[in-house]
């Protein structure tokens, strides 16, 4: 069942049976609806005589004989050099004032069109000013101006395409379809498609001057072309709103463009109503249903006088009905509309809401209270957790300190055994310093990776000093070394492995590779020799400073969320070993 849309006329039973308002103001609103009904078919009936349109007499012919009650819809462009009459359709519609504006995005592009018009079926008929008879100049229409329809021609394209090529004016019959009481020469009947366009041009036979060029564009015409107004039925002011939105269509709170919603709410027991613009000699027609046969039309009292359809204050509160609109010039666009009925306000008793409101803001505190409770222990427990990692870091820094003396010691050593003091005092120099650089740099969490590069080069230069190989460090050119967390001495015991352990005295060349680079958010070390014996966990047993690495790894591991550290160790016999450490997410 469809609830409450009435017509413009069934508005005043409606209002006096859900209003019950006096019979003084039934009688005021019927006043106002004759004497707008009076005056607008006034204003109908001489609709075009300030547009020079009186000078003929155009009807419509049905089965070859003239019609005088048919309705016609027609608009003739009267100019002193060239004048026409254009049939199914009068121009361009009032609602598409807006198309002509060139700053209007959405009409913008037809601001060239010489019309717009909804209707899909049109003819173009030229009606000549004058026409020369016997030497002498014979006024038609208009004026004397514009040149003799005998020296004249014209063409027509549609959408770019000629359907009709240069023809004299003069060679034209009458429109079969409508009578005009003077000489007339009829161009042809054009079917439009929507965002169609026809153009004609007339020109001058001999000199070929163009003379008039009449472009037609049928657009999207949707039915937007309305406001709508919400009008309280309980307001004092109900009956002075209503006339004013019947005589001058203003004077409530509450009012929204059809062209800027497709929904539309208003309040349970007040009335909603859509006033749309001038219709000309167009019809509004309305369904609840898309596809619906049940089309109802609503008509102004004339072309100048605005339509209505009323939502009643008898909708259901929560109630959303469907509304699709058209106009019966283009069916084929329908424009939906949904129309919202708000819920009454709730109430309730004040005991009632009292009760609920202790009862909520109880129950309320003790969720705050065991919310809290439960922070306050899961943040002890990281806490917790994040100084058992520290002192597990710490720890291991300090077992990787005596590592890296004892390994220092023995280098130290063997410099010794080459008996030159000054190469001895230099070396150990440098290894003091070196150890410096790794008991300050031990103690922190991370380091820049290029700190990181540049203890593991210092370090490669020092076992330079006792060991003659040869090593290279690339980092990829999008890599900012400075500006990346690294775990420090991370690679110290693989690059010591490979020195130590890879090479020996047969290997011609010994080369160590270090290489950095990226794939996403994932950052990748590579260490790589070319030794020809493997040190790897698999094949001998794995050294101190191997496990401290991966005992680090599984620390950081456990701290860091969303990312984590690995290193894969792989020896291919007589290429070498290759270590991979994956520091995943680690540039995120």
């Amino acid at each position: 069942m469809k609830y409450g849309f009435h017509i413009y006329f069934s508005i005043l039973p409606t209002f006096s049976r859900n209003c019950k308002m006096s019979k003084s103001i039934v009688l005021l609103l019927l006043i106002c609806v004759v004497y707008q009904s009076v005056s607008g078919r006034q204003k109908r009936k001489g609709q075009y005589l300030d547009r020079g349109f009186s000078n003929i007499s155009l009807k419509k012919r049905v089965a070859g004989k003239i019609c005088d009650s048919c309705q016609v819809d027609f608009a003739v462009d009267a100019e002193p050099d060239f004048s026409y009459v254009m049939t199914g359709s009068g121009f361009t519609p009032q609602r598409f004032c807006c198309g002509r504006n060139d700053s209007d995005p959405a009409f913008g592009k037809f601001r060239n069109a010489k019309h717009l018009i909804s209707a899909g079926l049109i003819g173009i008929t030229f009606l000549p000013n004058f026409l020369m008879e016997k030497g002498k100049r014979v006024r038609y229409f208009h004026s004397y101006g514009g040149t003799d329809y005998r020296k004249l021609e014209f063409s027509a394209k549609q959408n770019g395409k000629t359907i009709q090529s240069w023809i004299p004016i003069l060679e034209l019959q009458e429109d079969k379809d409508y009578s005009i009481d003077m000489p007339s020469f009829h161009a042809g009947t054009f079917n439009l498609h929507i965002n169609d366009t026809v153009e004609v041009t007339v020109r001058a036979i001999e000199t070929k001057k163009i003379v008039k060029t009449i472009t037609v564009i049928r657009v999207e015409d949707k039915a937007t072309n309305f406001v709508f107004y919400e009008l309280p039925m309980e307001s004092e002011d109900f009956s002075i709103n209503l006339q004013n939105i019947l005589n001058i269509n203003s004077g409530i709170p509450k009012t929204e463009q059809g062209r800027k919603s497709n929904i539309f709410e208003k309040d349970y027991g007040t009335i909603g109503i859509l006033r749309f613009g001038e219709l000309g000699n167009d019809e509004l027609q309305y369904a609840f249903e898309k596809n619906s046969d049940q089309w109802k039309s609503i008509e102004g009292l004339n072309g100048e006088n605005s339509a209505y359809i009323i939502f009643g204050a008898e909708l259901p509160e929560g109630k959303t009905q469907d509304i699709y609109l058209r106009y019966s010039s283009q069916p084929e666009t329908v424009h939906k509309i949904t129309m919202r009925v708000k819920q009454r306000p709730f109430q309730m008793p004040w005991r009632k809401v009292a009760v609920i409101s202790l009862l909520l803001v109880a129950v309320g505190g003790l969720w705050f209270y065991l919310r809290d409770r439960r922070s306050k222990r899961k943040l002890a427990a990281l806490k917790r957790k994040s100084e058992d990692t520290e002192a597990r870091l710490l720890l291991l820094s300090g077992q990787l300190n005596p590592h890296f003396l004892f390994n220092s010691l023995n280098a130290i050593q063997g410099t010794f055994n080459s008996r030159d003091p000054e190469r001895v005092n230099a070396y150990i120099g440098n290894v003091a310093g070196f150890m410096r650089d790794v008991m300050n740099n031990g103690r922190k969490e991370f380091i820049s990776l290029h700190e990181e590069l540049a203890l593991e080069t210092d370090y490669l230069k020092l076992e330079q000093e006792r060991m003659d190989f040869s090593y290279s460090i690339e980092i990829a050119p999008e890599i900012q070394a400075s500006m990346i967390d690294f775990p420090p001495l991370l690679l110290q015991p693989v690059l010591e492995n490979s020195i130590r352990h890879a090479f020996n005295r047969d290997l011609a060349s010994p080369v160590i590779y270090i290489r950095v680079f990226n794939e996403d958010n994932t950052l990748y070390v590579d260490i790589a020799d070319n030794g020809n014996a493997s040190w790897d966990s698999a094949a001998v047993h794995e050294g101190h400073g191997l496990s401290l690495i991966r005992k680090r790894m599984a620390v950081y591991n456990d701290k860091l969320e969303m990312m984590s550290i690995d290193m894969q160790i792989n020896y291919k016999e007589g290429t070498g070993t290759m270590t991979r450490f994956t520091l995943q997410n680690w540039l995120s």
